[in-house]
């Protein structure tokens, strides 16, 4: 799991990740894989992005069976085949590293996630198994059980989520929030500034927003809800004010490694929460570091290299 930020200010962009990297094993318990990945990518002299979501894919470009390799792999791969000076816009950029990922990692996906669905089925002594074309990220399908009668079930192949960054021609400063297969939505300029945030956002939205998702199942909240009362009206007025727009960039840092740092340090006290109970400490290690601006385009403030402990 992750969390990554995209904060624009007046001044410039600033991006961060932390490091940590999170798998299912086969016992089905969830473990730390490392805490030394890398979510923050340069694509130009002008653009970055960070990522979140699932952290392997299987690469079929040389071998059909497919080699395992972190989904950071395929952003970088995507970043040597675009010029330093592409004159693409910062949402064009998104849109093409979207699609690129469409085709090297959701359209090989779903030929695998179908023969792991029909070999489950059959496991259960299931059989005449039909399945819908792919509707984004959900393959439908439908099948006979032992008894004769007809199912029909969804699976979810676990996203990708990217924030792309950087400077366009006209100087404004932009990033995307972009869902794969979605391509770029949610945007945020240097002109007005604001945060973007994916992966395990529980932490920050409480911060920020002041309320977590899991209010909306309280009894209370359910009933004024039906009511017609329009309680997203009220709750709103629980967000901290933060003016963006005024922000300095050391300000922009300082919030998103806090962020990161407040997350990380939730999940190694709490265990989720009363009404969700159970999570994964799925935030943590090394916090990458970048700034895109105008003047100096995409630069590096804090970034792991490789280094050897003689300890």
């Amino acid at each position: 799991m992750t969390l990554s930020i995209a904060s624009t200010t007046s001044s410039g962009i600033v991006l961060t990740a932390d490091s940590r990297q999170t798998y299912i094993n086969k016992a089905g318990m969830t473990r730390i894989g490392t805490d030394n990945a890398v979510k923050l990518f340069q694509l130009n002299e002008k653009i970055g992005a960070v990522i979140a979501g699932r952290a392997f894919f299987l690469d079929t470009k040389l071998d059909p069976k497919g080699v395992l390799k972190n989904t950071g792999w395929f952003i970088e791969e995507f970043a040597k085949n675009i010029s330093k000076k592409d004159a693409s816009s910062v949402k064009e950029t998104a849109q093409k590293l979207n699609d690129y990922l469409i085709e090297r990692l959701i359209k090989p996906e779903e030929p695998r996630v179908r023969e792991f669905i029909k070999s489950k089925v059959e496991a259960d002594n299931g059989k005449e198994i039909t399945f819908c074309p792919l509707d984004k990220l959900k393959l439908t399908y439908s099948f006979k059980d032992v008894e004769g009668k007809k199912i029909t079930k969804d699976y979810y192949m676990e996203p990708v989520s990217l924030i792309v960054a950087g400077y366009d021609n006209d100087g404004v400063g932009r990033a995307y929030l972009t869902e794969v297969p979605d391509g770029p939505t949610i945007e945020r300029t240097t002109e007005i500034g604001g945060p973007l945030w994916i992966g395990q956002t529980e932490v920050i939205v409480r911060i920020i927003k002041g309320f977590g998702w899991e209010i909306r199942n309280l009894g209370f909240v359910k009933d004024a809800i039906s009511k017609g009362i329009k309680v997203d009206d009220d709750l709103n007025k629980l967000e901290y004010i933060i003016n963006w727009g005024t922000m300095t960039m050391q300000d922009a840092l300082d919030f998103n490694v806090l962020m990161t740092k407040i997350t990380e340090n939730i999940q190694r006290f709490s265990d989720g929460t009363i009404m969700n109970p159970g999570g994964i400490t799925g935030v943590g290690g090394y916090v990458n570091v970048a700034v895109i601006t105008s003047k100096e385009g995409f630069r590096w403030i804090n970034k792991k290299d490789l280094v050897i402990d003689n300890d």
